[in-house]
């Protein structure tokens, strides 16, 4: 009975880990902070410096960027990639008026209600899938705990 009820306290405290809060959290960088976008830039021009200089005009003439300003943006590009577009696209939605990145896909689709809908079913399907598991891993490991007792050593 005791371990039916510490069972149960840990599922419902673990829920929580997948409701979502009520405020947008920053977004947790994605870089392993080994070197920065100077480095990046420098490495990647010294493997193809045709390829690094026509990108770098690129972003000149479509951003309007100083060549200091491009470089920059190229290099924090090749030391994060994935930080760097998820801080492009919420730099993006903000920039519209939206509140959070749900409501950006919700009001630039051509069917919002539909868009609406799946988010809230991906959603719905992830806890589910996250409750599921934790709620496996916790009976197995209570199973485990009940067959293989703790024995002191020397006991």
């Amino acid at each position: 009975m005791k371990n039916v009820i510490l069972f149960l306290v840990f599922v419902a405290s673990s829920v929580s880990a997948f409701v979502p809060q009520g405020r947008n959290h920053p977004l947790i960088a994605t870089q392993l902070h080994i070197f920065g976008p100077k480095q990046a830039l420098e490495i990647e021009r010294a493997k193809n410096p045709k390829a690094v200089e026509a990108t770098i005009q690129g972003l000149m003439k479509q951003k309007r960027l100083t060549r200091e300003q491009a470089e920059k943006r190229y290099g924090e590009f090749l030391n994060d990639p994935d930080g760097f577009a998820l801080r492009a696209g919420e730099e993006t939605w903000k920039r519209e008026g939206y509140r959070n990145w749900e409501e950006a896909a919700v009001g630039r689709s051509a069917d919002p209600e539909a868009t609406a809908a799946r988010i809230a079913k991906f959603k719905r399907d992830s806890q589910l899938k996250g409750v599921s598991i934790m709620t496996l891993g916790s009976a197995l490991l209570l199973w485990y705990a009940s067959q293989n007792p703790y024995v002191p050593p020397g006991h």
